[in-house]
């Protein structure tokens, strides 16, 4: 079941990331973080893929509102050039498309394939290349996310690179981001827009990918069970992209998180041996061999 594109109100917590912020430029409107459910490319997980392709040229997110640009341009550009390209873009009878931000990005990835890490079905003929977003480095205007659609994870490289670019805008009617961000409590924190419910505490030590997954399994906050690993896409939601030094993540919801690899559910490929990881000193992806040892943080 699909959960509902609207948001509830929260009075508590903290936010230092933040969404529908200006950019650094003054330039369009750059959403920071997920204000809407993400979608999950493993089955078994909340919030499933699902798109409406009932027109060739666009695909409509069912479960973000937001509206893609199918069929792409074979015309790569660097960083600023691909934003524009966007902003000019008429497509579909709409002219407000930009470049999405790297968790908008990251919201169509299908972790479960590779090359390309996309449902072919939606978005046809797409590259297994790196794709560019509208989010800077932190404290660096000349390099910006990417994510690369071989495998499926978010980057950085120097803006001035040539890469293909594929235009966003929001279809669903307009969803401020809720202020605060996270409903803080002693052992959860609830992140409002996503309806996701984390652990906030760490356990000691690190674990392999097999035993992260028993940890979550066994785990018990409140008293109640349904813990588990989040999948990748949810855990990069976690992401504070704008976070000057690591960790780039809140430290007011999650104190004392260190800037290390975190496992996620998502299995590479959708194949057994290897499994994705968010590394949170800058936020970026990485796979690796599952009996390597990371740290954990339980989703609910």
């Amino acid at each position: 079941m699909l959960v509902a594109l609207g948001i509830a109100g929260c009075h508590c917590g903290g936010d230092r990331g933040g969404a529908g912020r200006p950019d650094a430029d003054g330039g369009v409107t750059l959403q920071r973080w997920a204000t809407w459910p993400m979608p999950n490319s493993t089955a078994g997980l909340p919030n499933p893929q699902s798109f409406d392709m009932s027109r060739d040229d666009v695909a409509l997110d069912r479960v973000t509102g937001l509206m893609w640009q199918r069929k792409l341009v074979d015309d790569p550009r660097s960083f600023a050039d691909a934003g524009q390209a966007c902003e000019t873009l008429t497509l579909a009878g709409y002219d407000d498309w930009r470049l999405p931000s790297r968790i908008e990005l990251v919201s169509i990835l299908n972790l479960a394939r590779v090359q390309p890490a996309v449902d072919p079905n939606v978005f046809p003929e797409t590259p297994s290349d790196w794709f560019w977003t509208s989010s800077h480095a932190a404290g660096d205007a000349q390099t910006a996310w990417y994510v690369y659609f071989y495998f499926g994870y978010p980057n950085t490289e120097l803006a001035s690179s040539l890469f293909p670019w594929r235009c966003v805008r929001t279809a669903a009617p307009h969803r401020a981001p809720p202020a605060p961000r996270y409903d803080i409590q002693q052992e959860t924190v609830r992140d409002v827009a996503t309806g996701l419910v984390w652990q906030r505490s760490l356990p000691g030590g690190v674990f392999t990918w097999e035993g992260a997954g028993t940890y979550c399994a066994q785990l018990r906050l409140g008293n109640q069970p349904g813990w588990r690993l989040p999948s990748m896409t949810e855990l990069l939601t976690l992401v504070d992209e704008t976070a000057p030094t690591a960790p780039a993540i809140d430290t007011n919801a999650f104190p004392e998180t260190p800037g290390e690899g975190f496992w996620s559910g998502s299995e590479f490929g959708g194949a057994h041996g290897m499994a994705w990881q968010v590394y949170f000193d800058r936020g970026n992806g990485l796979y690796g061999l599952t009996d390597a040892s990371f740290r954990v943080r339980c989703v609910q």
